[in-house]
């Protein structure tokens, strides 16, 4: 069965504006009661926020059985992180080649961009075509940022939602889906 999780990820928000960001949304979520006010303790140890009564203005069909999950949270992630998805294949634009995600000059890539490096490169295993890291995509979406919201085992989010979730970041957001 498994634990399902969506980030709306911000892939152009700096460090700096990340945290005032992060505020802005989860106030517009509460005042829309998309979630509650309180933090909880979270079932994945990070800090959540439950559902809301108005959840259902996020998601394509509401699920009452939501509310009973004991991982239902938002998780708000403020910093720079890799939002990825497991078990996933990467594709590459100039050849269409496809390889696993999981090798060790992949995970040396992203290591780089997470250290700090904007212009940290993977080269296609198969032509030798060099991309920055942050621009290769796969079978499944990925995205790299400074700020994200996870949404554990939600129904799946409507497009309408992650449209105003991106119009009120002001930036380039990707939505990241996956199940653990």
């Amino acid at each position: 069965m498994g634990d399902g999780f969506q980030i709306i990820v911000d892939r152009e928000v700096s460090q700096d504006e990340a945290p005032h960001l992060a505020q802005k949304v989860r106030e517009w979520l509460v005042a829309r009661r998309v979630v509650e006010p309180e933090l909880t303790d979270g079932e994945w140890n990070s800090p959540g926020y439950r559902p809301g009564p108005g959840y259902t203005a996020a998601v394509e069909t509401p699920d009452p059985d939501l509310f009973h999950m004991l991982a239902n949270e938002l998780v708000i992630i403020v910093g720079r992180t890799f939002f990825w998805t497991p078990y996933t294949n990467l594709t590459c634009r100039a050849c269409a080649a496809r390889f696993d995600a999981y090798s060790d000059e992949w995970v040396d890539a992203v290591g780089a961009w997470h250290q700090g490096d904007d212009s940290a490169v993977f080269v296609c295993p198969e032509r030798g075509t060099a991309e920055r890291v942050t621009e290769w995509s796969g079978e499944s979406t990925s995205g790299f940022g400074n700020l994200g919201f996870k949404f554990w085992n939600w129904p799946p989010l409507s497009a309408g939602f992650v449209r105003e979730v991106t119009e009120l970041l002001g930036h380039r957001t990707v939505l990241v889906r996956g199940k653990l």
